[in-house]
């Protein structure tokens, strides 16, 4: 996989959604991990360079999260230091260190959103830029 200086680095628990119980559940037997929101490939994304989000598990180093950044994607701030997300059938959170990661991460996910390409250039892209729009709701 090719990596590129993230736009974003936090520490956080990766979550999914268990349906059958109605609860949030750690992904990859859980443990604090590094997640970044960088520009590379996925594997889903069929050779074509992306925004992605990345988790890596902190004690072993295993991924526990890749996550390309696209059209729908709803995100929902639940608490100050709990955040969630939608694409497709698709559920992610992610349990913060602190307030100041949670707000480190919404901004630069919400930058990749308002703009495809902020602050990184990109000559194998077509040119053609891509209106990604996001879904923030807000629950106090």
């Amino acid at each position: 996989l090719e990596h590129q200086y993230p736009l974003v680095r936090v520490r956080a628990v990766v979550m999914t959604r268990d349906d059958s119980s109605g609860g949030w559940v750690p992904l990859g037997g859980g443990g604090l991990s590094h997640v970044v929101i960088c520009k590379g490939r996925s594997h889903e994304g069929r050779g074509r360079r992306e925004y992605i989000i990345r988790g890596e598990r902190l004690r072993d180093r295993a991924p526990v999260l890749e996550c390309a950044v696209q059209r729908g994607l709803v995100y929902n701030k639940v608490n100050p230091i709990f955040h969630h997300w939608r694409v497709e059938d698709r559920k992610f959170g992610l349990t913060f260190q602190s307030p100041a990661d949670a707000i480190s991460f919404e901004k630069g996910l919400k930058l990749v959103l308002d703009n495809p390409n902020p602050l990184l250039s990109d000559t194998e892209d077509d040119g053609q830029a891509v209106s990604i729009q996001a879904v923030f709701s807000y629950r106090k």
